[in-house]
């Protein structure tokens, strides 16, 4: 039986990761911060261990484990934790605790947009460079490593859809420009299944090539199309779906989010909606060995696993 251990366990994608790995009978270590997100880890049937992202814990939660997946990571900062102190640092603990701890392979998420760090603008940002500084804290280790470069990951509770169902709901959904910059969204389940796989089937032997995916869904789309789906999978699911829709200039979000935030944005947030970033699905279907969750359902099982249907 494969030993799992994962950072980030309580998270979105890591409580996906956990209730995967309990369906296919993998025994897993759930990492967590604090005692108050243990009880989640063990509902969902994993050993949850509290633990700092510093190499010397780390090391005693990966102890008997193959695989890590490491999932602790911020995609904004606020005080007392920043891109460099989680991202990078916390990924180097990570990769010293593998390593002392004698767990073979690291899989690591990190951000659909890196390879294009220095040559767009919305890539290049400090959201961006703590993701590629912790991808080469992994690919310059001894350890098998295996990087995941998401774009949008949705599924029930994911921040993008259940903010676009609470605009819906109120009645007025903000876009910042045209709405023709594309996302290319992935469901959590095939991010899950992703991780898993990369796990139990890593690149064989030591010293063998590292392996970087983009974590894509078998489609891109423009984000106005995106909206048009959610309404569609929320008005099916019973849920109001009737609202304004009014666009905010570019340059006006880019000043509210770098003042202080725009509409609950970073500046770093607001470059990862409008980055225009899209891959080719065919290496993550091959990974898998099966067709990814289609975009439609990906999204409609996000909006009915959000919450109650509001009354129209």
């Amino acid at each position: 039986m494969l030993r799992l251990a994962v950072t980030g366990a309580n998270g979105f994608v890591g409580s996906e990761v956990l209730s995967l790995a309990g369906r296919r009978g993998v025994e897993v270590v759930g990492v967590v911060r604090s005692e108050d997100k243990a009880a989640s880890i063990v509902r969902l049937g994993a050993r949850p261990v509290v633990a700092r992202l510093e190499a010397e814990p780390l090391a005693r939660a990966f102890a008997g484990a193959e695989a890590v997946v490491h999932l602790a990571m911020i995609g904004h900062e606020k005080p007392g934790q920043t891109f460099e102190g989680v991202n990078v640092e916390g990924t180097r603990a990570v990769v010293a605790a593998a390593r002392r701890a004698g767990v073979p392979r690291v899989v690591l998420f990190s951000g659909l947009g890196v390879a294009h760090y220095g040559m767009t603008s919305r890539c290049t940002n400090r959201y961006f460079l703590s993701k590629l500084s912790a991808e080469l804290e992994l690919l310059r280790s001894d350890r098998e490593a295996v990087v995941f470069r998401p774009s949008y990951i949705v599924g029930p509770g994911d921040g993008l859809v259940t903010g676009l169902l609470a605009d819906m709901a109120a009645g007025e959904v903000v876009r910042v420009g045209d709405g023709s910059y594309r996302l290319h969204p992935a469901a959590v389940a095939d991010a899950a299944s992703a991780a898993l796989t990369a796990a139990e089937a890593p690149p064989p032997g030591r010293g063998a090539a590292p392996r970087v995916f983009d974590l894509v869904g078998p489609e891109p789309m423009r984000f106005q199309s995106f909206i048009e789906r959610v309404a569609a999978a929320a008005r099916m699911a019973g849920r109001k779906a009737e609202f304004r829709l009014r666009e905010a200039g570019v340059e006006e979000a880019d000043r509210a989010a770098a003042a202080g935030g725009f509409r609950g944005m970073t500046t770093d947030e607001l470059d990862c909606l409008l980055c225009d970033e899209v891959s080719d699905p065919e290496p993550l279907v091959r990974l898998l060995g099966r067709p990814l969750v289609p975009a439609d359902e990906a999204v409609g099982r996000a909006v009915r696993g959000s919450g109650e249907a509001s009354p129209k």
